[in-house]
């Protein structure tokens, strides 16, 4: 059996610490190569000890944990991302499965799932977290919900803030130097990323977001 090389990534130590007791007391043998406070020594722990998993936190500073997901799937071959979060919505098992993430956990369930989900990962089966992924993002309070700051493009952001300014998809792309239809296609993408039917949805979530 191969040895489990685990490296843990939130900026909270006291968080760290308890992660790492819940993996030791249901498997000693596996190793916890290393903690990281922030996005970037994550990468750079990751990169150079090449653990087998990377548990981290969504909310990392500099860069987020959807950002680290990304760039250690690409540049280390194997590795499986375990990514943890207060939120729990349909829009960001959407997105962490394209960032490549192998499992998602809600902090919430970390008592009684961590070790099942890093189990299952190190299994080669994915794992997901199902609260609250049933309700659609509208419907959902804002403790509840990924900000859209985790789920959009910087590009979808600023044809988002413009709608909060209540532009017109001309006006729009006049301001941002693109064509009308590269604005709308900009907007049915925000709309289908953040599960979201009408625009007064979309602004309302925007605005509790802090872009209005």
């Amino acid at each position: 059996m191969r040895q489990v090389r685990i490296l843990v990534a939130d900026d909270h130590e006291l968080v760290r610490k308890g992660l790492i007791s819940v993996l030791q007391r249901a498997h000693p043998e596996w190793e916890i190569v290393g903690e990281a406070e922030s996005g970037q020594q994550a990468i750079r722990l990751a990169e150079e000890l090449r653990p087998n998993v990377l548990i981290v936190d969504l909310t990392m500073p500099e860069p987020n944990g959807l950002k680290v997901t990304e760039r250690l799937t690409e540049s280390i071959r194997g590795i499986k991302v375990l990514v943890l979060t207060v939120h729990s919505a349909e829009p960001l098992r959407r997105q962490l499965r394209r960032a490549g993430a192998a499992a998602f956990l809600a902090k919430s369930e970390v008592p009684n799932n961590l070790v099942k989900a890093v189990e299952r990962i190190l299994a080669g089966e994915p794992f997901f977290s199902s609260e609250s992924a049933s309700r659609p993002v509208s419907q959902l309070e804002p403790k509840e919900r990924v900000p859209v700051q985790y789920l959009l493009t910087p590009r979808e952001l600023d044809v988002l803030r413009l709608l909060v300014q209540g532009l017109s998809s001309k006006e729009i792309a006049s301001a941002l130097e693109m064509s009308v239809r590269t604005v709308e296609s900009h907007r049915a993408n925000i709309l289908s990323r953040l599960s979201v039917e009408s625009l007064g949805d979309l602004i309302r979530i925007a605005i509790a977001d802090g872009l209005g």
